[in-house]
């Protein structure tokens, strides 16, 4: 799990009272070091219709497949820290208002937890959180985040029981966010499937 889970209360405006109560809050988790990892993109694919027809045909359950993400999804909210309750995400304090963020990284590992008619149903973690994955007239050939309240490359999504803006962090709409697999993953697939047992004579 990928997940930045922590909160921090940034510096802002050194003269607002109702921060400097904030940042005197004991209870504040101190980030984690993270090794970083070099990821070889070159071995992730695309995850597209013409794919999920082969697997269907294979009888492989879809729920089944490791599945990733190929850009950096961000989800954001604004919150009122005396009343709101934050379980995960960071909580930032920009422009005079605290943001509770939420980032996945791209390549970060999930899996399909329903398939829809027109797209898959997808978690990160199994804290019941879903996200769809569109395969429809929009996008007919692969599968792409999708949500409600578009404007300017950002979408509304339920998350944690409450509305987020979702974004992307590495490209310019979170609709260019697209499920991606393993190259390895089906090509190991493909040839666990072709294998023939032989036949004796009787």
């Amino acid at each position: 799990m990928f997940f930045l889970i922590t909160v921090l209360i940034l510096t802002g405006i050194a003269g607002c009272h109702h921060y400097k109560n904030v940042q005197k809050q004991p209870n504040t988790v101190k980030k984690q070091d993270i090794p970083v990892q070099a990821i070889d993109t070159s071995s992730y694919v695309p995850f597209t219709r013409d794919l999920f027809n082969r697997i269907k045909a294979y009888n492989i359950d879809v729920r089944r497949v490791q599945f990733f993400i190929d850009q950096k999804l961000v989800l954001t909210r604004y919150i009122d820290l005396n009343k709101a309750e934050v379980t995960s995400g960071v909580v930032k304090f920009m422009n005079g208002k605290y943001i509770n963020e939420v980032v996945i990284p791209a390549n970060t590992p999930c899996v399909c937890d329903s398939v829809d008619y027109d797209g898959l149903r997808i978690s990160f973690d199994r804290s019941g959180n879903q996200f769809k994955f569109i395969n429809n007239k929009y996008s007919p050939d692969y599968f792409i985040f999708s949500g409600t309240n578009w404007k300017d490359g950002g979408c509304d999504v339920f998350y944690d029981k409450a509305i987020y803006r979702a974004t992307c962090g590495s490209c310019s709409s979170a609709a260019d966010i697209k499920l991606t697999v393993r190259q390895s993953d089906i090509d190991n697939t493909q040839k666990k499937s072709k294998v023939l047992p032989g036949r004796k004579i009787d």
